[in-house]
């Protein structure tokens, strides 16, 4: 009977209701979210807003731009951009999403598409082969990036490709490569450079047949706004 009293003390104690629940296990890909340091607002790095959002400015050779982007998720960006190369006197205007991928050590990773309204106005005075043109244009990209010395840097991959509409259609094809660091100037507002070089040709009607290199450095600055 003692034997069987105490079996029963035992069972009770270990089930009562008084003694705290153990917590939910954490996913990993959580805790490394958890434990990141405030993200330092930027568009280009492969780190997400976090469920902040961003105006983002570049001005420099040859390109000007505006975007802006809302963190949808801790892993996902959505957003919108305006911008005009000087040297190909190109416009495009379109939504930006990225995506927050798993970290390739010692790089953060992210994946970045867009998809814009293209329309090139045919100026002439970089290359003589280049001509009034409209179309869509889908874009692919890579971003490795790091945390570093007051701030971060990132390097980026993209190849944009083009479907003209003007005359038979054609295709233009831009890949490029480029560096960029950005640091926090004070409070919301990030401010970096960003360099990098590419190689565009066209295929069918499409301007730039002759194929046309291009050097980019561009002056950067990026302000979260919540």
């Amino acid at each position: 009977m003692l034997a069987l009293a105490a079996v029963s003390l035992l069972v009770l104690a270990q089930t009562s209701p008084g003694e705290p629940a153990a917590p939910p296990a954490t996913a990993p890909d959580e805790v490394q979210l958890q434990a990141r340091p405030p993200a330092i607002p930027s568009l280009l790095s492969a780190e997400p807003l976090r469920g902040t959002s961003a105006f983002a400015a570049e001005a420099g050779w040859s390109r000007f731009s505006l975007a802006y982007a809302q963190g949808l998720t801790e892993r996902q960006d959505l957003g919108g951009f305006l911008s005009f190369d000087v040297a190909t006197t190109e416009l495009r205007l379109g939504a930006l999403y990225r995506q927050s991928l798993p970290a390739a050590r010692p790089f953060d990773a992210a994946l970045r598409l867009s998809l814009a309204w293209y329309h090139d106005s045919g100026g002439r005075w970089i290359d003589s082969r280049n001509h009034l043109d409209r179309g869509i244009e889908l874009g692919i990209g890579y971003t490795l990036s790091r945390r570093g010395a007051g701030g971060v840097v990132s390097i980026l991959a993209d190849a944009p490709i083009t479907i003209t509409l003007r005359n038979q259609s054609g295709l233009v094809l831009a890949p490029r490569v480029g560096v960029a660091y950005e640091t926090p100037l004070y409070g919301p507002l990030t401010v970096g450079v960003r360099g990098g070089a590419g190689y565009r040709f066209g295929v069918g009607s499409a301007p730039f047949k002759g194929g046309l290199g291009e050097v980019t450095f561009l002056a950067v600055a990026t302000y979260r706004v919540f």
